[in-house]
């Protein structure tokens, strides 16, 4: 049985009909902001229909979870007046969701999620009556014949359920759910490649670190460091305040060279907590995951979000951990840049990963327009 991705069980707890997820763009609701994309046909692959972002105000979402949800429904209801956005894929956080490995016999349709669903309690602590969960099929077993290895997120539908009533009467009806890090995976990795990579995702409050193979999810996880620690670092440092420290941030590089050797200095304690725990989640894998969760070894960490954006940082984890660290490109799946330059630029477009992942996931659906 070769690979396939479903997002049909997430989307079965809030079932569209077709004809809605032809309209619908990716959305990704963060700690800091909302962003949207959708793709349209060009005369020579996918480009851009529509995109933007709108802030969401600091505490509305923490680490997350939705701490005030009539807050987050205003910023929505401004958010759908100002881009006409109706329906959407939307992305649901990690740090909510089980990820596991589960071996089953190699059927399909219902009866392969009736399998998974008998053995669901045997991996997380939900009672399959209040758990929704998504499946990709991953390889046939090597050690059993005729059952396949099945790669699940596992959510709590009390969680769910937040997500989907977080939109009421927002103007936006959401028409399917998928974690973050699945979106971001499609976005970033070649379509069809089946190694094992480190996939990491760099944003304001946080890092999400995946492990993805054979183009399936196999392991996640948060560090609760982010661009933001390294901007208060480099506040604390040089005394100076958050818009200068932006500034910098955004002008420096980590080097040990004289023009950078203080910058170093000043965000070096906090790179030192990145490296360290991305370093204990390589050893895990290599000591445990793979035979855990499947997989290969690891071949090499590629970096998003907008973090990943700070010159010098991959460099200085390349050094550090002995291996590949790279700058992700979220358009690799879209188009070739021969053909179309995205309007969105390369530093922000590290931002717009898991958007671009969601919205690839409906691209197939979208109708011919070959007016670019």
């Amino acid at each position: 049985m070769e690979y396939t991705n479903t997002r049909r069980v997430f989307t079965d707890f809030f079932p569209p009909p077709k004809f809605l997820q032809m309209k619908s763009a990716g959305l990704d609701v963060s700690d800091r902001r909302i962003r949207f994309l959708y793709f349209k046909k060009g005369k020579k692959g996918l480009v851009i229909g529509r995109f933007g972002e709108m802030q969401i105000p600091e505490g509305i979402i923490v680490s997350g979870e939705l701490k005030k949800p009539e807050e987050l429904r205003k910023v929505l209801r401004a958010f759908h007046e100002k881009y006409g956005i109706e329906f959407a894929h939307v992305s649901l956080p990690e740090e909510r969701a089980y990820m596991v490995k589960m071996e089953t016999p190699d059927i399909s349709g219902d009866e392969l999620r009736n399998s998974i669903a008998f053995q669901l309690e045997d991996y997380v602590p939900i009672p399959v009556s209040e758990a929704v969960f998504d499946y990709s099929v991953i390889k046939k077993t090597e050690q059993r014949k005729g059952y396949v290895d099945v790669a699940v997120s596992v959510l709590p539908q009390n969680e769910l359920k937040k997500y989907v009533d977080m939109f009421t009467d927002t103007g936006i009806m959401p028409v399917s759910f998928e974690i973050e890090a699945q979106a971001i995976a499609r976005a970033v990795l070649p379509r069809g490649d089946k190694g094992t990579y480190m996939v990491i995702d760099f944003g304001d409050t946080r890092m999400g670190i995946s492990i993805v193979s054979g183009e399936a999810v196999r392991f996640t996880s948060t560090i609760n460091v982010g661009s933001d620690t390294i901007s208060l670092a480099i506040q604390k440092h040089f005394s100076i305040s958050p818009e200068e420290a932006y500034r910098m941030k955004n002008e420096k590089k980590i080097s040990k060279s004289a023009g950078d050797k203080e910058f170093f200095q000043a965000v070096l304690s906090t790179i030192s907590i990145i490296r360290d725990e991305i370093n204990k989640l390589y050893i895990y894998w290599h000591t445990h995951g793979m035979e855990e969760r499947g997989g290969g070894k690891i071949g090499k960490i590629v970096m998003c979000g907008g973090g990943a954006n700070l010159a010098g940082l991959t460099d200085y984890l390349s050094a550090s951990l002995k291996i590949k660290v790279e700058i992700a490109n979220p358009w690799c799946n879209v188009n070739s840049f021969e053909n179309y330059i995205p309007e969105i630029p390369a530093n922000e477009a590290l931002g717009y990963a898991s958007v671009i992942g969601l919205a690839l996931a409906s691209a197939s659906d979208t109708k011919d327009d070959t007016s670019v």
